[in-house]
Order: structure tokens, then sequence, then C-alpha cells
């Protein structure tokens, strides 16, 4: 099966577990159920609404095709940051002239969302993109 699935990669300072118990809880708002991996290097939380979805899934790779609705995924990892960003846009605004920032952290958390489809094509991944993105903002930091 060739790689499905559209990725968004987020950093911040919200720790993983309380990130992971509140997006459960938001997933279980929409019926999903979740399972959850854990390896020496990132910890992945697998959501899903029944068996057959998660069985579609697992031969077809990340789709819409059951209801419009389909499986999504959180990567999560703890990482250092040593980098130089370009700021397009911040806060919403994008009316000035590019910059360089300098971000230099000794540790952060970078999470990867999983999607079927990208977010200006698929609403049910707009959705999942939106909950993931409040999840961050409302979950106080570690």
């Amino acid at each position: 099966m060739n790689w499905t699935g559209e990725l968004y990669g987020f950093y911040t300072e919200k720790p993983i577990q309380e990130v992971f118990e509140a997006l459960k809880n938001k997933a279980l708002e929409m019926s999903y159920k979740s399972d959850y991996n854990k390896t020496d290097i990132e910890e992945t939380l697998l959501f899903y609404k029944d068996e057959k979805m998660l069985e579609y899934h697992l031969e077809n790779g990340y789709n819409t095709e059951l209801n419009g609705e389909g499986c999504f995924s959180v990567e999560a990892k703890t990482v250092k940051l040593d980098g130089i960003a370009t700021l397009f846009e911040f806060e919403g605004l994008s009316d000035f002239e590019p910059y360089d920032i300098n971000l230099v952290f000794s540790r952060i958390y970078y999470y990867v969302l999983i999607v079927p489809d990208f977010i200006e094509e698929s609403e049910f991944s707009k959705k999942i993109h939106s909950m993931f993105h409040q999840v961050l903002s409302e979950v106080k930091s570690g």
C-alpha cells in the first residue's frame, strides 16, 4: 500500500500526556475510539469510529470513504529545537514582509497530525485539524 494521509506538524510547550488526554475526550464526543502506541522515540494515538472503519483503514489507508469520515492519528515526541524559521503569518496577519526568527528550545513537544486529505479539500480533515488546534490552545503548559 502507498503512503496515504496528509501531515500537519506542530511545535508546542504542551505536554504529550495532557494533549493526548484532552484529544481523547474530544474524540469521544465524536464517538471515536483510540489506540495508543509507544516506542523509544515517539507516542502515537490512532482514532477510529468502529472496527469496520479501522479494518478499512488498515486495508486502504487514510480515507473518508465511509460516510465522509475516517481514521486520523497524532504522533508526538519530545525534541530539541534550535533553528531559524521565516515568519510569513502571525496571529492571522500576513500584511508584512517575511522575516526570520531564531528558535532555541532545549525541550519542546512536536506533534504530527495525520488526516485523510488536505484541510482545504476535506471538511472532515478541516474539522479534525481545527479540533486539534483547539486542544493545543486549551491545554495548560507543562
